[in-house]
């Protein structure tokens, strides 16, 4: 078919493959693959929260900052089961003093946020991102937000 055995004429035309310059073109491609996918990936990094034993019981002082988003757009800081409505606008005016006190007591400044269902994913992730612009350092470390996460119903 394509294949020269050797016999016949010399001056037929050879219909074989040349495949160096095909693996040439392939590791070119390869090099610039592994060059320019790290750059492309964006490293996160994702805590994972210990393991709580037995033994070890939570600080019973404490603060646990929660805020309440609701569908309507009201908004709600829960701070150790006590909830005060606050406006949008005044949400980063009042967890400022908040957050300085837990640091000031040494503890992790974290903000729990719970959100109702209804809640648009665009409101929930500007609400995020507006209580991670607190912080002071160049990532957005110092303050972290976590959601809220609700347990389901156990069938019966």
């Amino acid at each position: 078919m394509g294949m020269s055995s050797g016999h016949g004429d010399k001056k037929a035309v050879q219909s074989e493959i040349n495949v160096t310059p095909l693996i040439d073109v392939l590791l070119v491609l390869l090099i610039i693959f592994l060059v320019v996918m790290p750059i492309m990936m964006k490293m996160e990094t994702l805590e994972i929260p210990r393991k709580i034993t037995d033994n070890e019981a939570p600080d019973p002082n404490a603060t646990m900052l929660t805020i309440k988003v609701r569908a309507t757009g009201d908004i709600t800081l829960s701070e150790n089961e006590k909830e005060t409505p606050i406006l949008a606008a005044d949400m980063l005016r009042m967890l400022r003093p908040k957050l300085e006190a837990v640091a000031a007591r040494g503890a992790e400044r974290v903000i729990f946020v719970d959100f109702e269902d209804a809640v648009l994913w665009g409101n929930v992730v500007t609400t995020m991102d507006s209580i991670r612009s607190l912080a002071t350092d160049v990532n957005h470390d110092e303050v972290k937000v976590a959601l809220k996460v609700k347990e389901d119903p156990k069938p019966q």
